[in-house]
């Protein structure tokens, strides 16, 4: 059907010479050329930064008369009072901003030097502006026929027209009817281009002024559509059909976009690594970035009123529900004088900083803290002596060589630690080294620095442990650039057990420049043992001797069995120390527990067999199964527990990861909105675990202190939120003690808070019959994390509850580190009793809500496990110094 009437207003003809329109209008500066005499206009404002349109209430310029049109109405619909406000408000805009503003996109002034500059003390440089080059011309034309497209569609009235448009087009639309964009203010220049893009030719290019002009729509292209519309549907939509059939038909390609997302490489490209999306939004345009040509006004009523309109509640009302609000600064000075802040500092805390400690005055007197406990024949070599001195010297500065060469501990001094190492209780080396085998001079520079170093920081000597501390800094460095000059030594045991140790040294090490480290390099271990396939059971040989086997075939059968046992056992206490840390530093595990598909390590009599014929023999008696289970597998069937020397441990290790995704859960669960569906979950979840580790301490063989610590903390984080009960200790400030106050307020009052006093209790117990070397490292954080249960309860208990002092003398006392199971019963599912906590050593108690008394109680259980003569390790320090702050801010 044809259209009844066509449009009758077109624009003038331009001549065209071969198919193109002429280009007549030439820009004196840059030798651009247009089709239009408006087109260079423009075109010359960007040069001469000419703004010709004044307005008349402000005397703000624009470049264009339509911007300045939209502005004034803006003015229209304001009050006086808010625009003097705003006036007052605004700063005038600079002509151009110096080259360090613009690029810290910040405001500049006109008088140069800026005052910024001035103060930073740096050049204040205005940039020169570069004529575009040639191949820039077709896509600064582009632009301008975006705008040129933009302006017809607009009428150069947009406000006015676009209401008239809507109701022109179709008449019967009626006022339910929501007009199109009749809700924006006023419509940006992105947008325009958006609903308008520019047209394409048929190879995709982009298409200029030329091809343009071609099938240019009436000068008001409002009222030629409308007349069409009313004639004839059909033909209304043809300019728009000329337009797109020239568009490439091929599929997956989008007429509208530009050349640079066309041509852009598949995505698989970039997955590969072939192709880098660099400078892909570069276009090269003459824009002005200082946004001088939009008008924003607008923006600056939005501001006066919407954002500050707001009604928030104030901040006073809830400082006022917080118990002791004064004491939280002084509990977070506690806090950042702890090892869990560490706060670099520049040219003081460093691995240079140790290396003084490297010269040590040796003497007889600093020996006898060294007990004389052999288990090996064979002494440290001179030479083996000597090569850890040289590693030493090539980590040092060279002012310090000669100091440390002249002063570097003895071969009997080095000896006596790596014995002390080996035999020390609370270092357990015996379960990862192989004692028959093990020659100290078959060890490289950097293992033995790291036994020399874990062997001096276990010594109750300070001069002995600053050493320890710096041989462990010197392998550290020494076994990075052993990682880098040969990437093969990322499989080699001897390399990734000193990684092991390094690790374990700094993680309990209780500074907390070395704790940080430990705790960020320890993902790289893991890294080394997931990509070298160490968590999967196929890596894993069945090595066992037959009745047959005799020397020398049993000897070379049995050292491959021990070189792959100490490589299993290595692994698991790499899985033990992420679990640890992960607990005792509240951070998520880095091993998942379903990827634990290694074997368990074999029993410990074929372990500490002396020769190959006992480890022989003490297979063919063993009556143990002789398949052993992965870690899983003893995850999932409790009979394993009895079977397996190692099996206990790796299943407390193993649930630890669901208990930390219980955590993570549950502390989402408080925070959102809708509870129930998930609150359904979390309780079911939390009966699941909960009747594990009920089933694991039925099934499980006698165990050890350690192993009942580490079992009653994970009852402890399964029932309390520590991270928020250490927030409100105060140890990332008010702000973040006010927000856990409204979670711990709630708390403190149910079932779970009170199990969590019992299990923090029964840690205490388990601490005080540990003997004297274990309380440390992680048993000592164990200890601090049932001391914060005990202070957050007695202290918020005491706060909420005001009577509950009163009712003290009436109600029987629960001694939470006792074994008074059925009043602990009775406590934690009625609430009846006073939970107190036995002094150690008498049959004295302490209730919670003394809770000086308390911290009092836990700072002296973790002295006395230490001789007043002999410093304590200085993990505990730490702990002891952080808990004197809590007691000092909350009397």
């Amino acid at each position: 059907m044809q259209a009844a009437a066509t449009p009758t207003n077109h624009p003038p003809a331009i001549p065209e010479v071969g198919g193109q329109a002429q280009r007549l209008f030439q820009c004196s500066t840059c030798k651009s050329s247009f089709t239009r005499a408006d087109h260079l206009t423009r075109h010359v404002r960007a040069h001469t930064k000419s703004k010709p349109y004044v307005c008349h209430v402000c005397s703000k310029g624009f470049a264009r008369i339509d911007l300045l049109k939209r502005h004034v109405t803006n003015h229209d619909s304001e009050s006086a009072n808010k625009r003097q406000k705003r006036e007052i408000a605004r700063d005038t805009r600079v002509i151009q901003a110096c080259g360090p503003c613009s690029q810290s996109h910040l405001r500049c002034e006109d008088e140069k030097p800026c005052s910024r500059c001035k103060k930073k003390n740096i050049p204040c440089q205005v940039p020169e502006e570069n004529a575009p080059d040639e191949n820039d011309i077709h896509e600064i034309d582009a632009l301008h026929a975006a705008h040129d497209l933009l302006d017809l569609s607009n009428g150069f009235d947009y406000p006015s027209s676009l209401p008239a448009q809507a109701e022109s087009i179709n008449p019967s639309t009626t006022s339910d009817t929501p007009e199109p964009f009749n809700h924006l203010p006023f419509q940006s220049t992105a947008t325009a281009i958006n609903m308008h893009p520019p047209s394409v030719r048929s190879d995709g290019r982009d298409m200029k002024m030329a091809d343009l002009n071609q099938m240019q729509p009436p000068s008001n292209p409002t009222i030629a559509m409308n007349q069409n519309y009313a004639e004839d549907p059909a033909a209304s939509l043809s300019f728009f059909d000329a337009s797109i059939s020239n568009f490439n038909d091929t599929p997956g390609h989008n007429p509208f976009l530009p050349d640079y997302f066309r041509n852009m490489p598949p995505l698989e490209a970039f997955l590969s690594g072939q192709a880098t999306p660099r400078g892909i939004m570069d276009l090269s345009f003459d824009l002005d970035v200082g946004l001088t040509e939009f008008d924003l006004g607008l923006l600056d009523q939005y501001n006066f009123q919407v954002p500050f309109a707001a009604d928030t509640p104030p901040t006073e009302s809830v400082e006022q529900n917080i118990p002791d609000s004064d004491s939280v600064p002084a509990r977070t000075e506690a806090f950042k004088q702890s090892i869990w802040r560490y706060l670099p500092q520049r040219n003081r805390d460093h691995g240079g900083a140790e290396q003084v400690n490297l010269a040590f005055s040796d003497s007889e007197n600093r020996r006898s803290h060294i007990t004389q406990r052999r288990v090996i024949v064979e002494k440290l070599p001179r030479v083996s002596r000597d090569r850890l001195m040289a590693l030493v010297l090539g980590t040092c500065s060279p002012e310090n060589v000669k100091r440390i060469a002249s002063a570097f501990p003895s071969i009997e001094l080095l000896d006596g630690l790596i014995q002390y190492f080996l035999t020390s209780p609370s270092l357990d080396a015996q379960s990862l080294f192989h004692l028959p085998t093990f020659s100290p001079s078959k060890l490289s520079p950097e293992l033995l620095a790291c036994i020399v170093s874990a062997g001096a920081v276990a010594v109750p000597d300070l001069p002995l442990r600053k050493l320890g501390f710096a041989l462990q800094e010197a392998s550290r460095i020494g076994q990075s650039k052993v990682f880098e000059e040969d990437n093969t030594s990322i499989r080699d045991l001897q390399h990734v057990r000193n990684l092991f140790l390094q690790l374990r040294v700094g993680m309990w090490s209780g500074i907390s420049r070395k704790m940080e480290i430990a705790e960020s390099f320890l993902q790289p271990l893991l890294t080394m043992l997931r990509r070298g396939g160490r968590f999967r059971r196929s890596t894993w040989k069945e090595i066992s001797p037959s009745v047959d086997d005799q020397s020398p075939s049993l000897e070379n059968k049995w050292l491959d069995w021990v070189q792959q046992e100490s490589y299993l056992r290595l692994v698991y206490r790499a899985f033990e120390l992420d679990r640890q840390s992960s607990m005792a530093l509240l951070k998520p595990p880095l091993v998942s527990y379903s990827e634990m598909q290694l074997p368990l390590p074999s029993s410990n009599i074929l372990w500490h067999a002396k020769s190959a014929a006992t480890w022989k023999s003490a297979y063919v008696n063993n009556t143990m199964p002789t398949r052993k289970p992965s870690a899983i597998e003893c995850f999932l069937d409790l009979e394993h527990l009895a079977q397996h020397d190692h099996a206990s441990m790796t299943y407390l290790y193993m649930i630890w990861g669901t208990i930390w995704e219980y955590r993570q859960m549950s502390a989402l669960t408080v925070r959102s909105q809708i509870k129930t569906n998930n609150s359904l979950i979390l309780s079911s979840r939390y009966q699941e675990l909960t009747k594990q580790l009920e089933d694991f301490r039925v099934n499980s063989p006698p165990m050890s202190k350690s192993a009942e610590i580490t079992l009653e903390l994970m009852l402890v984080h399964l029932n309390a939120p520590l991270d928020d009960i250490q927030l409100f200790a105060g140890i990332e400030g008010q702000e973040e003690a006010r927000c856990a106050y409204s979670t711990l307020r709630d708390w403190v009052k149910s079932v779970a808070a009170r199990q969590a006093l019992w299990h923090a209790g029964q840690i205490l117990r388990a601490a005080e019959m540990l003997p004297k070397a274990l309380l440390c490292n992680f048993n000592a954080i164990a200890v601090y994390h049932a001391g914060l249960i005990l202070w957050g309860y007695g202290f918020l208990r005491r706060s909420v509850a005001t009577d509950w002092s009163q009712t003290e003398a009436s109600q029987t006392a629960i001694v939470l580190n006792g074994d008074d199971a059925l009043n602990a019963r009775r406590f934690i599912t009625l609430d009846r009793g006073i939970p107190s906590i036995r002094t150690l050593g008498s049959q004295d108690h302490t209730h919670l809500s003394d809770v000086s008394g308390i911290m009092d109680g836990l700072i002296h259980l973790l002295r006395v496990h230490h001789d007043a003569v002999e410093p304590s390790p200085p993990l505990v320090v730490n702990l002891v110094q952080l808990l004197e702050g809590l007691r000092s801010a909350t009397k």
